[in-house]
């Protein structure tokens, strides 16, 4: 794991093999490096958006590498997971006794915003990002 203090904010990240482990663990962390920053209203929305980004990164990549970074900046705080698979994660709409198929839908509810950011075929793969207003 590393964690940088820069100029215009702090951030952490952290590789991981992706299991479903390592969602708890990613979200675990992300929790106590926004106490650390004295952010601790953040957490619940934060941890929730972590969740369901890094499942579905553990969906799309399970067994292979995944990145994590967080980016406190002024004024957001951005979660993005990096993971090799080139497919793009859906938005769905689940019907009311589907038992997933929300994530996005939860991560568009609380984020200012999110996108994804396709990578060049040399490293592959894509980064889906989230922004959450401070």
């Amino acid at each position: 794991m590393t964690e940088r203090l820069q100029a215009h904010g702090r951030e952490f990240g952290k590789g991981v093999i992706a299991t479903p482990a390592v969602v708890g663990l990613l979200r675990d962390l992300t929790e106590a490096h926004l106490h650390k920053w004295g952010l601790s209203d953040h957490v619940e929305n934060a941890t929730l958006v972590v969740s369901e980004l890094v499942t579905n990164a553990v969906n799309a990549g399970r067994g292979r590498l995944i990145g994590f970074q967080v980016i406190c900046l002024p004024a957001v705080l951005m979660i993005e997971i990096w993971d090799p698979a080139e497919s793009k994660p859906a938005r769905k709409t689940p019907e009311p006794e589907d038992t997933a198929g929300r994530g996005l839908l939860i991560v568009e509810a609380v984020a200012q915003a999110w996108g994804i950011r396709a990578h060049p075929p040399e490293t592959g793969g894509k980064t889906v990002w989230a922004c959450l207003a401070l």
